[in-house]
Formats: C-alpha cells, structure tokens, sequence
C-alpha cells in the first residue's frame, strides 16, 4: 500500500487578534492518496482555507499558531525552515486561489511569473522556462497563448486570468495541487470548463488534488473522497458517492437538503439550515452544530467524544445511525 502523498494529523490553527483568539482549525485530520482528490465541503467560515493554506504554511508567522503534524510527499512541513518551504512551493505543492486578480503580481506579465517560478525550482535558462510557459499555457486552452504571455493580469478576463492562474501552479509539475475554490467567480459555462480541464490535467500529470468548495455539485463533479468541514472541524469523511447518497451527519444532511437538485420543481422550496455557524473565539469542546441541529439532545452539549470509524467512513455525532 502506497504512502499517503498527504497526512495531516490533528491540525490546530489559533489566530492572534485584538479581540483574543480565534480557534480557526480544531483537530483536523486528512489523508490524501497519489492521484486521489479529496473535496473539502462546508459553509464559509468553516475553516477549508485556513486548513489549504496551513498545508503550505502561508499565514503569517507572527499571528498564527500552527499545531499537529503536516506531512506532504513524507516531509514534515512544520518543521521546515524558509528555504526549504521555499523549495516545497510550487514545486511539490502548489495552490490555485479564489481569486487570481490577488495571486498575480500586476505589475508583471503573466509570462514573467509563470517563468519565474519555472527558473526558480528547475534552475533553467530563461529561453527554456519561457518555452514550458507557453507549453503551459497552450495546455490550459488560453487562445492566442503566445501573445498572452506578453498580457498584464488586468488586459486578461476573469475565466483567462483563472487559466492562466491554473498554469502558473502547474508549471512545475507539483505532486500537490490545492485548489481554492478555483470557480467561484466564474460564470456557469466558464466554471464547467475549468472543472474539466483540471480533471484532464490531474490525470495527465498523475497529481494529487484537494478541492475546496461550499458546492456540493462541483464536490459531485470532482472528487473521489469527501471531507465536510464545520467550525474548523471535520464532521463526516467518506467516499463521495456514498456521503452524498447517504450522509450520516445532520448538517451534511442540511447541505444536502439546501441545494437544487436536477429534475426539482421550481416551487419547491428549500430547506435551509436554521441559525448562524458560531463564533469562533473560544475553543468549542461540544458539538458546534448542536445549537442548530434539529437531532440534537441534552447529550450533544456535552464534551464531543472522538471522531468514529465505519469502514470507510468517519463520522463526529453522538446519534445513534437509527435517529440518522
């Protein structure tokens, strides 16, 4: 049995602020398999970012504190001083962000960075890394690549500036590729394409991916496994098909319940998850979802107990399956 190309073990991440600290990430674990997609599924605020950024460690070091274990192709990332974080980046692991207006430089052309980075991790000569750039390019379906890799992020639209984002991480041949809610902004047909062309790629380069996403079509679309994040948490984990077909948690269940589904009567209405996620300025030893559970009982305020196996499955909830 292979290694996992990822393994996360009890993550924690506090955030010094004015107000005190925030407890983004309580205890979460992950295993990510070679050439394996795990979707991270939840609400905003949840804590999927916090966890996808933490794996490369890019929040800032004097406001954050990171515990547990992060391993990513067997190095201990934690322990890893800035040259060797800097070596992990973009080329063992690389991150495609919500938002590429923020993750390209604007004063640079998309060219410039893509060869930056290239020469950065594989040493080349500047006529090579401008080569694989455009290689790159070409491979994420921009039209008139060539003449792109002269453009500024700003003479590029958003669904071209997404792919030009998604070769910039790629360009050198990551094991890991952490995508951030890649689609949100994008529009419906624009979204569908860029699904694709990631899946096309993955499988083309034999890269591990995680996809983070509050929609459960797109988790649908994507992935192979699941993992549902509440109140920096995972609450359910388990093979896509099975969590979506039968979802044990009530608050997978809610998501499930809150999304429009092909073939539902336009005046259907949907069900939505009563309340508010809560905040998350002070370490929650219950179940966070309980105030807003509709399963819950006088038990559920009481300290969670660790997260159970089921076969493949995981499951943090103390109903019994038959209340499920």
């Amino acid at each position: 049995m292979s290694h996992p190309m990822v393994e996360v073990r009890d993550l924690r991440v506090t955030f010094r602020s004015e107000e005190g600290p925030i407890y983004a990430v309580d205890g979460v674990d992950l295993d990510l398999a070679p050439g394996e997609t795990l979707a991270l599924l939840g609400e905003s605020g949840c804590g999927k970012s916090v966890t996808m950024k933490s794996l490369m460690r890019l929040h800032p070091a004097h406001k954050t504190r990171i515990e547990g274990s992060i391993r990513i192709a067997g190095e201990d990332v934690l322990a890893m001083n800035a040259g060797a974080l800097s070596r992990l980046r973009g080329k063992t692991v690389a991150m495609v962000f919500q938002e590429p207006m923020l993750a390209f430089d604007p004063v640079f052309t998309i060219g410039e960075q893509i060869c930056e980075a290239v020469r950065r991790h594989e040493g080349c000569s500047r006529a090579d890394a401008r080569a694989r750039a455009l290689e790159m390019l070409e491979r994420v379906q921009i039209p008139s690549a060539r003449k792109r890799l002269d453009a500024y992020p700003h003479e590029m639209s958003g669904g071209m500036r997404q792919r030009a984002m998604i070769a910039l991480a790629l360009s050198c041949r990551p094991k890991v590729l952490l995508a951030d809610e890649p689609t949100t902004a994008l529009d419906a047909t624009v979204q569908i394409q860029v699904l694709l062309l990631l899946k096309e790629l993955q499988r083309e380069m034999g890269m591990s991916m995680i996809f983070v996403t509050h929609d459960v079509g797109v988790a649908i679309e994507v992935a192979d496994r699941t993992a549902v994040m509440y109140a920096g948490r995972v609450i359910e984990q388990g093979p896509i098909d099975t969590v979506m077909r039968a979802p044990w948690h009530p608050y997978t269940q809610g998501l499930l319940a809150a999304t429009v589904h092909p073939g539902m009567d336009r005046r259907q209405a949907l069900n939505a998850i009563p309340g508010s996620p809560p905040q998350l300025t002070r370490r929650i030893p219950e179940c966070a979802f309980a105030p807003r559970c509709t399963l819950a009982s006088a038990s559920c305020h009481d300290p969670l107990p660790p997260a159970r196996m089921d076969g493949d499955r995981l499951l943090r909830c103390i109903q019994p399956a038959s209340a499920r």
